[in-house]
C-alpha cells in the first residue's frame, strides 16, 4: 500500500515508480522507472494513456496503450521475441492484454500497422513491419 493506505478505485496502488522524461509529439508519455522498474507500469492512473519505454539511443523498446479504466489492451514492441523470429534479431511485434494477462507475441497485421501508423512513424518502425 501506499504510505496512507490510498489505493485508486481499481484497487491499485498509488506510489510513484516512473518518471516522464519526455512527451513525444503524438503524446506518448517516455517514461523511465525509479528504482528497479524496468518495465511498463501494469496500470495507467490517466484513462487512455499511451507510456513507451525507449532505449538510451531514444529508439523504442515497448510501447503500451491503456484503455479508459486505465487497463493495459495492447503493446507494440521493438525487441527480440524469440517465439516469433529465433536469430535474437530486434523485430516489432505486439500483444495483447485483457486485464493483466498478456496474450503470445505476435506480427502487426496491415490493419494494425495503419491503425498505429502514426506511433510507428514517429518511432521509425513503420517500414520495419
Amino acid at each position: 500500500m501506499a504510505s496512507r493506505g490510498a489505493k485508486s478505485k481499481n484497487g491499485h496502488i498509488t506510489t510513484k515508480e516512473y518518471t516522464t522524461v519526455h512527451i513525444s509529439d503524438s503524446g506518448v508519455k517516455i517514461l523511465k522507472g525509479i528504482g528497479t522498474n524496468h518495465s511498463l507500469p501494469d496500470y495507467a492512473h490517466t484513462p487512455n494513456s499511451i507510456y513507451a519505454k525507449v532505449r538510451d539511443d531514444g529508439s523504442l523498446h515497448s510501447m503500451r496503450f491503456y484503455d479508459s479504466e486505465g487497463w493495459p489492451i495492447i503493446e507494440i514492441a521493438y525487441h527480440p521475441e524469440r517465439d516469433l523470429d529465433p536469430s535474437g534479431k530486434r523485430i516489432v511485434h505486439y500483444h495483447t492484454y485483457h486485464n493483466l494477462t498478456r496474450d503470445d507475441a505476435d506480427y502487426l497485421t496491415k490493419e494494425m500497422k495503419e491503425k498505429y501508423s502514426k506511433y510507428l512513424k514517429e518511432f521509425d518502425l513503420y517500414d520495419k513491419c
